[in-house]
This record gives C-alpha cells, sequence and structure tokens, in this order.
C-alpha cells in the first residue's frame, strides 16, 4: 500500500496532465489544437540571431506597436507606412539582440541629461529635428518642440509617440557613438601614409603599343579539373553566396478584351450625354467617376494636351468627346472659369488638437472665439498669431509669406486662392484649425475648374474565364514538370521570362508589386517544381513559375562555378601567350618606334595623370595592370610586354611629375574612407547568424 501510495503522490501532476488533455480533445478540434501546438513551436519562428529565437508572436506583438507610430506620424495607414511598420519590427530585434549587446561589452550607453539634450536642448538629435523641421525654413521648429514635450503627458497616442521617440533617439545617439569609436580606432601608420604619398603623388606620361586580344578563342589551350579546383580553394571567399532563387515564369495579365472595349464605351457615351444636360456638372461627375475630379483651378499649361485644348476653347455647355487613356474612358465638361493668381500672401493662425473629442471641441471653441476676435479688430491678428499659434509661423505673427497655388493642403488651398484679400476665414485640416487672412494676390490669369469623369475599363467575367483558362491549360499540358511545362510554352509561343537571384525578403517579383504569395511559394519548392496559378501585383497578373536554381547561404559549389573559373582561366592563360608572342618580338629590340615598325602598329601617348594607385587610364579604360607597371619604371627605357585587360602593352616612360598638393594628410583620409571597418553592421550581422524566416509569414 505504501508503494502505491508513493506512486499516486508523486505521478499525481502526470495524471492530471493527461486526464486533461483528454478533456480538451473532446472539446477542442484538432485543428484548433494543432494551432496551440504550432505558437510553442519552431516552426512558426521568424528568424534568429545570436542564438536568440524570434517567434512570430513576438514579430508580430512588434508590428503591431510600429503599425501604431506609423498611423499616429502619418495620419492613416498605407502600403509604404506598412512595409517601414515591417522593416522598423525587424530592426528592433536587430536592435536588441546584436547591437545591445556590442553596446553592453564596452559599457557604451546614453545619460538622462543626454537624452534631455537630444531631445530638447542644444544638442538636438536628428530624429527630433527632421520631424519638427519647419516646412518653409527646413529648420527645427522650437514652438512644435518645446509644446510637444511640455505635453508629455497627454492621452495613449501621445503617450506612445514620446515612448518610441525616447526608444528612436537613444538607438541613433548610440550608433553615432559606436561609429565614431569605430573610426577613431582606424590606425593608419606613418610608412603607410608615405607608401601611400609616393604612390599617388608621381603621375607619368608614357608612349605605348598595344595589341590587343584576338577575339577567336584559342582551341589549343586547355584548362584541367586540377587547375579549377586549385583557382576555387585559392578564391573561396569570393564564391561565396546569399540565399536566393533563380526563376522562369509565364504571366497572363488581367486586360479588358476588345469586347470590353466596346461595352464600356458605351456605357461612358451615355454618361457623357447625361453630363451634358446636368445643371451640376461637378457634382455628377463626383457621382459618376472612378477618380474624383479635383477642386483645383487649372492653368492651360497644367493639363495634358487632350484636356488643354478642349478647356480653354470650349463653353460651358460643351462636353469633350469620350477618349480612351491607357484603360480608361474619360470625358470632361467646364465647372467653373475665373481669373486666379498663381500665388498669394497669406497669414494664419494654427489651433492644433489631439485625437479625442474633448480636445478637438476645445480647439474648434478656441479657433471661433480667435475668429470673431479678429473679424472684429484685424490689428490684434499678429498678437493673437504669436500668443495663440502653434506652428513655426507663429514667431512671424502667422505670415506664411508668399505660397504658390497648389503648395498647400487642399482646404488651405481653396481658401487662399479663391477668398479676397482680407477675408478673415477659418479652414479645417488635418493639421487643425487654422484663422487665415490673404493678405496680397499676385498677377491674375483665366483658369477653370473641370468637372472630368474617369471610368475604368475592367475585364468582363468572360474575359477573366478565358485568362484563367489559358493558364489553366499551361498547369495541365505541363503535369508539373519542368520539361513538358517549358516544351509546352515553346509550342504555344509564349513567352518565357526569367528572374535571378530572388530574395526571400522580397516583396516585388520583376517589375510587379504585391508578390508576397509567389515568394514564399518559390521558397517552399525545391528546383525545377512548377507552381499553381498565383495572382500577384494586386491581382492584375496570373503566374505560373519554376525555380531553376537553388542557391543556399554559404559557398557556391565548384561545380557550379566551374565554366566560369575555367572561362577565367583560359582568358588567363590566352593574355600569358600573347605577352609570350610579344616578348618574343621584343628580343632585340631597343626602343618603342623599332618595335612598333616591326609589328607594324602605331605608337600612341598617353594622357598625363597616371599613377599607381590609377584604375583607369584616359584612352584605355580600366588597366591597373598596367597603370601600376609605368609609375614603377624609370624613363626613356623600353619595358614590356604587360598582359592587360584589353591587350598586351609594351611602353616607354617619356616623363614624371611630383604632385607637390597630394599631401601626407590627403592620404591618411583616403586610407580611413577606404577602410574595410566601415562595414561594421554586415560583420555584425554576419558574426550574429541571423536568419530572416518573415517570408514565410509576412
Amino acid at each position: 500500500m505504501a508503494v502505491l501510495e508513493q506512486i499516486r503522490t508523486k505521478a499525481g501532476w502526470l495524471i492530471l496532465v493527461i486526464i486533461s488533455v483528454a478533456l480538451l480533445s473532446f472539446i477542442i478540434d484538432p485543428k484548433s489544437l494543432q494551432t496551440v501546438s504550432n505558437m510553442f513551436s519552431s516552426v512558426n519562428d521568424v528568424g534568429e540571431m545570436n542564438g536568440t529565437v524570434i517567434s512570430a508572436q513576438d514579430y508580430s506583438r512588434q508590428m503591431e506597436y510600429y503599425t501604431q507610430v506609423e498611423q499616429i506620424l502619418y495620419q492613416g495607414q498605407s502600403t509604404e507606412s506598412a512595409e517601414r511598420a515591417k522593416q522598423n519590427a525587424w530592426n528592433s530585434f536587430i536592435i536588441k539582440n546584436i547591437f545591445e549587446k556590442e553596446y553592453d561589452k564596452i559599457g557604451l550607453g546614453v545619460s538622462d541629461a543626454e537624452l534631455f539634450d537630444l531631445a530638447k536642448g542644444n544638442n538636438l538629435s536628428p530624429i527630433v529635428a527632421n520631424l519638427f523641421a519647419d516646412q518653409t525654413t527646413g529648420q527645427p521648429n522650437w514652438e512644435n518642440i518645446n509644446f510637444f514635450w511640455a505635453n508629455a503627458d497627454g492621452d495613449g497616442n501621445r503617450q506612445l509617440l514620446i515612448n518610441y521617440l525616447e526608444v528612436e533617439i537613444i538607438n541613433n545617439r548610440k550608433i553615432e557613438k559606436y561609429t565614431t569609436l569605430i573610426n577613431k580606432s582606424e590606425y593608419v601608420n606613418s610608412l603607410q601614409v608615405k607608401s601611400g604619398v609616393a604612390d599617388r603623388s608621381v603621375n607619368v606620361e608614357f608612349n605605348y603599343i598595344v595589341q590587343n586580344y584576338s577575339p577567336e578563342r584559342d582551341s589549343s589551350i586547355v584548362v584541367s579539373d586540377s587547375e579549377i579546383n586549385k583557382y576555387y580553394n585559392e578564391n573561396k571567399n569570393s564564391f561565396e553566396q546569399t540565399e536566393s532563387r533563380d526563376v522562369e515564369y509565364v504571366v497572363f495579365p488581367i486586360l479588358p478584351s476588345e469586347e470590353d472595349f466596346v461595352k464600356a464605351k458605351e456605357k461612358m457615351d451615355a454618361i457623357a450625354a447625361d453630363l451634358a444636360s446636368t445643371t451640376d456638372a461637378f457634382q455628377f461627375a463626383i457621382a459618376n467617376s472612378d477618380v474624383a475630379p479635383l477642386t483645383k483651378y487649372y492653368k492651360k499649361d497644367e493639363l495634358d494636351s487632350e484636356l488643354a485644348e478642349f478647356a480653354f476653347s470650349a463653353t460651358k455647355e460643351d462636353v469633350l468627346p469620350v477618349y480612351v487613356d491607357n484603360y480608361s474612358y474619360k470625358t470632361a465638361r467646364i465647372s467653373d472659369i475665373k481669373n486666379l493668381p498663381d500665388s498669394v500672401r497669406a497669414r494664419h493662425i494654427l489651433i492644433r488638437y489631439e485625437q479625442n473629442q474633448q480636445s478637438y471641441d476645445d480647439a474648434k471653441h478656441k479657433a471661433d472665439s480667435l475668429l470673431n476676435l479678429v473679424k472684429a479688430t484685424p490689428a490684434l491678428f499678429p498678437i493673437l498669431a504669436v500668443t495663440n499659434g502653434t506652428d513655426g509661423t507663429a514667431q512671424s505673427e502667422g505670415d506664411l509669406g508668399w505660397v504658390k497655388d497648389g503648395s498647400l493642403v487642399q482646404p488651405f488651398n481653396d481658401s487662399c486662392f479663391l477668398q479676397p484679400v482680407g477675408k478673415m476665414m477659418m479652414v479645417e485640416t488635418q493639421f487643425g484649425f487654422h484663422i487665415v487672412q490673404v493678405t496680397e494676390r499676385g498677377i491674375e490669369t483665366k483658369k477653370v475648374q473641370l468637372a472630368t469623369i474617369e471610368r475604368e475599363i475592367s475585364p468582363s467575367k468572360t474575359t477573366l474565364n478565358g485568362i484563367y483558362a489559358m493558364a489553366n491549360d499551361v498547369i495541365v499540358a505541363s503535369e508539373k514538370d519542368y520539361n513538358k511545362f517549358i516544351a509546352y510554352l515553346q509550342e504555344k509561343g509564349i513567352e518565357l521570362r526569367k528572374e535571378n537571384q530572388v530574395q526571400r525578403s522580397a516583396t516585388t517579383f520583376g517589375n510587379y508589386n504585391d508578390a508576397r504569395e509567389l515568394i514564399r511559394w518559390i521558397y517552399d519548392a525545391t528546383a525545377n517544381n512548377v507552381s499553381e496559378i498565383i495572382e500577384i501585383d494586386n491581382r492584375q497578373q496570373l503566374v505560373i513559375a519554376a525555380v531553376t536554381k537553388v542557391k543556399e547561404d554559404g559557398f557556391s559549389p565548384v561545380a557550379e562555378e566551374k565554366a566560369i573559373i575555367e572561362s577565367r582561366l583560359r582568358l588567363e592563360k590566352e593574355h600569358q601567350a600573347a605577352a609570350e608572342i610579344l616578348k618574343q618580338t621584343m628580343n632585340g629590340v631597343t626602343t618603342i618606334e623599332d618595335l612598333a615598325e616591326k609589328l607594324g602598329i602605331e605608337v600612341k601617348q598617353s594622357v598625363e595623370g597616371t599613377n599607381f594607385g590609377s584604375m583607369y587610364i584616359s584612352g584605355l579604360g580600366v588597366e591597373p595592370k598596367l597603370a601600376a607597371a609605368v609609375s614603377s619604371s624609370n624613363e626613356n627605357k623600353l619595358y614590356g610586354p604587360i598582359a592587360g585587360e584589353t591587350g598586351v602593352y609594351a611602353y616607354v616612360v617619356t616623363a614624371k611629375r611630383t604632385d607637390e598638393g597630394y599631401t601626407e594628410e590627403l592620404e591618411r583620409n583616403r586610407i580611413t574612407r577606404t577602410s574595410s571597418s566601415k562595414s561594421f553592421y554586415n560583420v555584425l550581422v554576419k558574426a550574429a547568424k541571423l536568419k530572416d524566416l518573415r517570408s514565410k509569414f509576412f
């Protein structure tokens, strides 16, 4: 009994787990259990760096955070901001798991006093300076900076943004310090500098003859496998490769047919007829156009030729005949004609508000009060701008200076250019409430407002079915076999395209966007796999792809580089053979003129400026071997042969001149600039054995 009791006690926890799992299996379906299991599985890891695994959950949380930041900073979400959020989330893990570890090793940090100085002091961080730059001058707007930090205890969005900025300021400062340390650690010894000055300060002129290499392949030259293997082993680092895929593919664009054009034209003609009879052309255009017309008033040279000719010769009753532009039908009617300036001078008082109802209501009430004050007493405008404005113009009594038509956000722009001088008005934009007054107007010219209607020509269901059928025929005929895939395309005359070195992290493919699904398939496939039909480019293209080459991180196998190495070695042997022939011809010849006569070729003269460090020689192109040779040769003596890039050379140095202006300081700076230590970012990332597997999920 004692033994049984001991088993019950020690195994009780295990029995409890078994019973719990058994109960869960009744109430949770297998797919849900698999999802829970995957949450704790390495299958869902999106990366690894310095031995730290990055889970999909952790990465998703960081993406959500940076997405919030993007929405606050840019007042909305776009494809660009979504991509920035993804990359910033990934960079945050790189900083934490790679760079912070380096900082900790050397005790590098940012103090509270330093952070204060960077955020709003004399040593302003470029992060703050750029975010709060005055749109007119490009200089930091100190009033906005001080206002922002003074209201640090705001709502959740403000607090999130403040935390984000503090982290960014600190990270930026640390990388500046680390970069400075790396730069300061550069040591260039005096002998290295003196040697560099001697090499680069002495420029030479020389006369030369060149026998260009024959374009014909020398069949007598053989490159052995042992020579290829030796070259590979001696130059192995040059064959290091990063993960990539080579792909061959076919594209079926989803485009409207001729019948679709005809039907779309019929509909557009009916709309144009209704446009001619409507009493409010602009509102009609808004209701019937795929692309809303702008309220802007145009000069003739601001419109394309089709619209310009119509807008400045027609009446308000005329309708522009329907015309096709790419994959849209367009028409227009003049909505309004005004004489307007190209620029105005204006002043304003901006009252900002936070993203909550109370702040909005308070700002609106304050703006209403200010508007009433300046309407009653216009002379108060400068004083009220200084004491109430919340942007950089407050310091100049609200003066915006002369602004061009179209340079301001639309509601603000319309108010300034459509209203008379002196009128006080209030305008709401994404920046807040503006009390605006135009003080001067430029020279007025005729401008027109157009009620433009644009209707996209879309493929019909019948057309779509036909396009998918053509793509499906490829799948059926090829049976997902690469050779059959290629054979079918050749038989049908369908264009086969190629895209080499496709990266796992790519979001585009060739000239097409929105290709993540295709990239995921490419990296799940093996060589010679053929895909199903995949939609890319916002579902505007159908793609069927085949992976033709798989490259993994590491060194490219010698078998894959054999052809390249053989070509290099063959070329080298051909050059050596050509040099040997010229060497024999030079036996007993003492002058370059005699050598030229013997060969029946012309003596040429170089341009001054070649030195030991030259890669490029004027008139010859890239010839580093020749540059090094002539720089170290004595004057008035025949030298050669030199097997260069384009031919074999013999030469005579005719003059050497020392450039006294090339100093040791210049050489020291050159060495420092070209130092490999500047690539420390790549070095650290490589040492961390970073694996980026985000493309599996994101």
